[in-house]
């Protein structure tokens, strides 16, 4: 077996208010990054990945940071590692474990908070890309205003069912699933089920585009929706979010990259939707809006 060449990684550490500012930076200068913040740290750490050293060399130049040269075990993880935790806000942690000893210690671990348990799974969501991650911290925000019971959440290609799920934990008075995907409509209602939800989501297999339309002709309206979908499918379906969309309801849409926000903004704006919070994480974006 051909061995791989050596990887190597520039990182550079920020205080909290100058993340924005570092993302916009190499995000303009065309540098894919990753962004973590270590449990206990205040700072957070930003990381760029390379088979070559001169290349981040360069980079540390001028940005400053370090340059170290990456170990195999510290890019291709054991079993004997510790499990990664997903912490969103002070509400919820999204873990990877799904035995009930192993859940009742995370619990214990983590007291007052809702333990989401998503494992790898072939369905998109398990909470540790950057878009679904990103989707679960607003989805937090923006619920933190509404009365418990007293609004509905509308998932647009559910993929795992972990946004679906979430909203019923938040206090979601109910929720709607679609998913064309069979497989993962299939996952998505397990993992409901798993959580003891499955009782206040409504899976729906088809078309999300299609679907939203209809409901806004029913008059059907929901005080969150909630779309992390390819730029393509968000720009066609922005057209019938504002039928579907309640009066004071937000719109929680992510699955571009930064290259395509400026098309993904023009489509929500043309529908009459305002999307006026962008975070971005990587070449991700994820974008917060309303009716304008």
């Amino acid at each position: 077996m051909m061995e791989s060449g050596p990887l190597f990684r520039w990182s550079k550490r920020v205080p909290e208010k100058e993340v924005e500012s570092w993302e916009n930076r190499l995000t303009i200068e065309g540098i894919p990054y990753v962004v973590e913040k270590a449990v206990g740290r205040e700072r957070w750490q930003f990381n760029v990945y390379g088979a070559e050293r001169r290349e981040l060399d360069e980079l540390r130049a001028r940005l400053g940071g370090g340059v170290v040269r990456v170990r195999p075990e510290d890019w291709q993880p054991t079993a004997s590692d510790a499990p990664v935790r997903l912490k969103i806000r002070d509400r919820m942690v999204v873990v990877e474990e799904t035995g009930s000893a192993d859940l009742e210690r995370i619990a214990t671990e983590f007291p007052g908070r809702d333990i989401l348990s998503f494992p790898p799974q072939m369905a998109f969501g398990t909470g540790s890309h950057q878009t679904t991650a990103t989707c679960l911290r607003q989805l937090v925000d923006e619920c933190d205003s509404l009365e418990p019971g007293g609004w509905n959440l509308l998932d647009l290609g559910c993929g795992s069912g972990i946004l679906a799920v979430a909203g019923a934990k938040l206090g979601a008075g109910s929720v709607t699933a679609i998913e064309n995907d069979l497989l993962a409509y299939d996952v998505a209602r397990t993992n409901a089920e798993r959580h003891g939800v499955a009782d206040r989501i409504e899976f729906i297999e088809g078309d999300a585009i299609a679907w939203t339309g209809e409901a806004g002709k029913r008059g059907r309206q929901f005080e969150v929706i909630a779309a992390n979908l390819f730029s393509d499918l968000l720009v066609a379906l922005f057209p019938h979010i504002p039928g579907a969309l309640a009066p004071d309801g937000k719109v929680i849409v992510s699955g571009f990259l930064t290259t395509q926000a400026k098309a993904v903004h023009q489509a929500a704006r043309d529908a009459g939707i305002d999307l006026h919070n962008f975070i971005r994480r990587g070449k991700w974006v994820t974008a917060v809006g309303r009716h304008s």
